[in-house]
């Protein structure tokens, strides 16, 4: 079984490659000697938290990353750290809006699934297909097609700033009709997450 010196020194040459970068540039950038860092990435060094901060700053990382032992599938697919994707969608307005969107969806699909369990529902289908609804459930036997939108983010513009829920697509139409409205008959139900107002996933 490997070492927490080993599960370290890993997790320090993962990102260390991820970066593209050389035992000598990443020894540079946290001020240590490049043999002292390869050292720590076979872990068989002990090294100080001092080390470890100096390690984890010059990868611009927390230092609790250095202890993520598994990375996220998305992090091997990505083949970047978890704070470097947070960081890249962070720059993006219409990266955080995505996520917000999907976000909703994650924290739906965990109600949905525990209704589920319950015996509520019978059937919950997550989609994420052009054209399709958000989730099918089945309730008492019966289909019954969901939508998940978020609240508007208050504007300032109203004087009584309503809540309104975002009920345009996320791309148009492919279908022939240049749009992103939805047609009455393309889903039953509209679950709409108030995180915009409330801060909760809720």
């Amino acid at each position: 079984m490997p070492t927490i010196q080993e599960l370290v020194g890993a997790k320090v040459r993962e990102l260390r490659k991820a970066r593209g970068w050389t035992l000598e540039e990443l020894a540079e950038k946290a001020g240590k000697h490049y043999t002292y860092i390869g050292g720590l990435e076979r872990g068989d060094r002990n090294v100080t938290v001092e080390v470890l901060h100096a390690v984890a700053t010059a990868l611009g990382v927390p230092i609790k990353s250095l202890f993520t032992l598994e990375p996220h599938p998305l992090e091997t697919r990505l083949n970047a750290a978890a704070d470097d994707i947070l960081s890249a969608i962070r720059r993006g307005f219409r990266a955080i809006i995505d996520t917000k969107g999907k976000l909703a969806e994650y924290f739906l699909n965990r109600e949905l699934e525990a209704m589920q369990l319950a015996g509520t529902i019978s059937a919950v289908v997550w989609s994420d297909k052009d054209g399709e609804p958000d989730f099918t459930l089945k309730f008492h036997g019966k289909l019954v097609r969901l939508e998940c939108k978020n609240i508007r983010s208050p504007d300032g513009k109203r004087k009584n700033d309503l809540f309104r829920a975002e009920l345009q697509k996320t791309r148009n139409s492919k279908d022939g009709a240049p749009t992103r409205a939805y047609r009455a008959d393309q889903f039953e139900v509209l679950s709409v997450c108030l995180f915009n107002r409330t801060g909760n996933w809720s």
